[in-house]
């Protein structure tokens, strides 16, 4: 333990919860036992559905107070209460989208079993604040607080957030836009090809429409005069919120392995989902038992539902789905700011919510936020073409509309394949794909996520709201027209956030924007490779594959450089005798990223000058932290050496890219050291796990983070350490936080690890107890039967219904 750490423990003490003995509690019908295993893992057994969500929230409660309280004021929009100024961008973002306002209107449509639900688990999550531990938890005691009281709403909220956060299409169409203004049409086109022809899908053939190829198709009343500094106003705006939230990332894999194809002759199933290195992590891994059902696997903290789980009968596993459930309008607005003008002309009335924002040491801030028919104005007037008229950009979300949802919330339920598939009719906030096995020998595939049908253009750049034609019809898409498949014919299945299916004409529009393929192609090529004998180990060691494809790729093109440079030489030297794995260990990997990420920056600059940071996901002065126009820079680049478009550069491609390199080792030599032995690509891009409030304060990080790693890996291996082309070096904004591996033949031969641990306490012995397993590739089972529940408790505490004695 460090001298900081010691400090602050003998200070603020260890706060750990209570995890033996009995607690009365509020909101109970009957007694709850939670037995924890070594690693923390609660099994919970309860005697109806509510009270074993209630013994999840009161989980979450005492092993995540401090994660949950910042998810609820990020979604409040209440962050400035208690940390001062500096969290005022962030609420005024918040506050604007307003997910506590669609979450509490939403909250009104469901059905009684989902209310119930969420209900029960935020009475845990009160009733631990209130009763789990002696002390509140030490982000409360550095911010001088006490934990805010959840309503089941804002479950609804934190959900929404996660809806904005994970990519949605909105952040590529204001990219897209900026672009557009700052350096006209012809950038766009050249920076923002068709997904490559070389790279998979994830099935054959479904119906599905076109993307245009080129982005501007079809959008000619979008304009290329809005005001750029006022885009990038916005843009920052947009990226404070992302930098702050702690569930912002983007990419994952999962994959199924029939039994004809396994060591057993049942089913696997492989998911590790992907998302930004924070500790604790996102997930919360957990068991439940009722009379009538039963599930384990991983939850997100802060919500119930396990998006990656089994119920003892069918597993599921889940990946961002990126299908485009999310449009940004230029809207016009009247001289009062109150009126939006319609395609008929007219002006439809706006609703004006005024919100009230307190802050710590300040007086509280007035946002008057105006939401037009399409939805909430999110910026400042980014164009004014007439006196007294103002053009703002507005959003409209499938996830911003009160519609019921089941989805996770009842996957549990499900006995086979198509009961599993109708849980996801009613599904209408973040895009999953669902990969499903089950101990029948049945797998399959299913794209979740409701989405919209459009009047006109396909929501690939923001359109003027009072063009004709434009906007969305007043019903979703038909949930028989989202893609599926059971038993594929291959005997396995992957998905990596690639496009789900083809483009056929005529069918209908699922989105445009998506990671590149590489880690599909690699997970695909792995699994056909391999014919029979699949074990868990297997699908372990794949979850840890730091092939890189595009090397392969680009390798006859960079190895025919012929130049004089030294610098540029040894650098050629080097990737000669790559095998192309981003060894953390490997000078010829830092050689390999840092080239291909000033490549893309070359690329990019070359056609966009002014907004090229827009296509790169920012950089460390500014802009986005994250946008999907950075997932697909690989596939760009290795389509423009291919092809050598001239014109591009003002020398040769060949000159270019011997230039680049010489420049790259000579900053690896100037930085690291004189020679490779310096340059490993883990030091010059270490990992750091850290905490979502304190991880960047230059003591306390010191408390609370994990300490950094070696870093490995990039945005297109299956291990993903995703890489922002403009800032290499900066440590990744997504990687695998979770991997769980599915036996159907054995459900306690599962294997799950967490990037860190169950806590959130940094003097829990859960804290960080599951971080070298991770970093091994391994994992821990998570005991299922009642005979392996018993042997693995090593702390049982009893939820007795009544109110507690004083």
């Amino acid at each position: 333990m460090n001298l900081t750490r010691a400090l602050f423990r003998l200070v603020l003490g260890r706060r750990l919860p209570r995890v033996t003995g009995d607690i009365r509690v509020p909101g109970l019908t009957a007694p709850v036992t939670i037995r924890r295993d070594k690693w923390g893992i609660p099994h919970i057994d309860a005697q109806s559905g509510a009270d074993a969500w209630f013994g999840l929230g009161f989980c979450n409660g005492q092993d995540r107070a401090g994660q949950l309280e910042t998810l609820l004021r990020i979604g409040r929009g209440t962050l400035a209460e208690v940390v001062g100024p500096e969290g005022l961008g962030l609420d005024r973002v918040s506050r604007r989208i307003g997910f506590r306002r669609a979450a509490l209107a939403q909250y009104d449509v469901q059905n009684a079993e989902v209310k119930a639900v969420l209900s029960a688990f935020v009475a845990g999550v009160n009733a631990a604040f209130a009763h789990g531990a002696d002390r509140p938890a030490h982000e409360f005691a550095l911010l001088k607080i006490q934990p805010t009281p959840w309503v089941a709403a804002d479950v609804l909220t934190f959900l929404k957030v996660m809806s904005f956060l994970l990519p949605s299409n909105w952040d590529v169409e204001l990219a897209r836009l900026r672009i557009l203004a700052a350096d006209g049409p012809s950038a766009v086109r050249d920076l923002d090809p068709a997904y490559p022809d070389w790279l998979p899908r994830t099935i054959a053939s479904f119906p599905s429409s076109s993307p245009p190829a080129d982005p501007l198709e079809g959008t000619g009343g979008a304009r290329a005069s809005a005001d750029a500094t006022a885009l990038d106003r916005l843009a920052a705006d947009l990226a404070l919120f992302q930098s702050a939230a702690p569930v912002v990332g983007g990419g994952s894999n999962n994959w199924v392995i029939g039994g004809s194809r396994t060591a057993s002759g049942k089913p696997l199933l492989a998911n590790d989902p992907h998302l930004a290195p924070t500790t604790p992590p996102p997930w919360y891994l957990a068991h439940i038992r009722t009379p009538k059902w039963a599930v384990a696997g991983a939850a997100f903290a802060g919500a119930p539902g396990f998006p990656v789980g089994h119920n003892g009968t069918a597993c599921w596993g889940c990946t961002a789905g990126l299908t485009d459930n999310t449009d940004l309008f230029l809207e016009t607005l009247g001289p009062d700011g109150r009126t939006a003008r319609q395609s008929d002309g007219t002006f439809a009335s706006c609703e004006v919510v005024r919100e009230v924002i307190r802050v710590k040491g300040a007086a509280d801030v007035i946002e008057d936020v105006v939401v037009t028919p399409r939805g909430p104005v999110l910026s400042p007037v980014v164009e004014s073409p007439l006196e007294g008229v103002k053009r703002v950009v507005s959003m409209r979300a499938v996830w911003l509309q009160p519609l019921p949802l089941d989805g996770l919330l009842t996957a549990q339920h499900a006995t086979d394949f198509d009961s599993f598939r109708q849980a996801f009719a009613s599904w209408p906030i973040l895009p999953l794909n669902m990969v499903y096995a089950d101990k029948n020998g049945t797998t399959g595939w299913q794209l979740t996520g409701q989405l919209p049908v459009r009047t006109a253009g396909h929501g690939i750049i923001p359109l003027p709201a009072d063009a004709p034609g434009v906007g969305w019809k007043a019903d979703l898409m038909p949930f028989d027209q989202m893609p599926f498949t059971c038993d594929p014919a291959e005997g396995f299945l992957a998905t990596a956030n690639n496009p789900p299916v083809p483009e056929t004409p005529g069918g209908p529009f699922y989105g445009r924007d998506y990671c590149d393929g590489y880690r599909a192609a690699v997970i695909r090529e792995e699994l056909a490779a391999k014919e029979a004998g699949w074990t868990v180990a297997d699908c372990q060691a794949l979850q840890q594959n730091l092939h890189s494809k595009p090397w392969k790729e680009l390798r006859p093109d960079v190895l025919a450089l012929d130049t004089p440079d030294p610098d540029a030489r040894l650098g050629l030297d080097l990737l000669r005798a790559w095998d192309g794995w981003v060894a953390a260990n490997s000078p010829a990997a830092a050689v390999f990223e840092l080239f291909v990420a000033e490549m893309c920056v070359r690329a990019a600059r070359a056609k966009a000058p002014k907004a090229w940071r827009a296509a790169l996901g920012g950089d460390q002065e500014g802009t986005f932290e994250y946008n999907l126009f950075s997932e697909r820079r690989m596939s760009h680049l290795v389509g423009l050496v291919r092809a050598k478009p001239s014109g591009w550069f003002a020398r040769s491609w060949q000159d270019e890219m011997a230039d680049a390199l010489a420049g790259v080792v000579k900053h690896l030599r100037t930085t690291y050291g004189p020679g490779p032995v310096w340059w490993q690509w883990g030091d010059v891009r270490p990992l750091v796990v850290g905490h979502a409030i304190f991880g960047k304060h230059w003591l306390l990080g010191r408390v609370f983070n994990l300490p950094p790693i070696p870093g490995a890996g990039d945005s297109t291996t299956v291990a993903q350490a995703a890489i922002r082309p403009a800032a290499p070096k900066t440590t990744t904004h997504s990687m695998p936080n979770l991997r769980a591996v599915f036996d159907t033949a054995d459900w306690s031969n599962s294997r799950f690890v967490l990037c860190g641990g169950q806590s959130g306490n940094p003097f829990s012995p859960h804290h960080a107890d599951l971080f070298a397993l991770w970093q091994q590739g391994d994992g821990v089972p998570i005991a299922w039967t009642e005979e392996e529940v018993a042997k693995a408790t090593v702390a049982t505490l009893r939820l007795l219904p009544g109110l507690p004695t004083v």
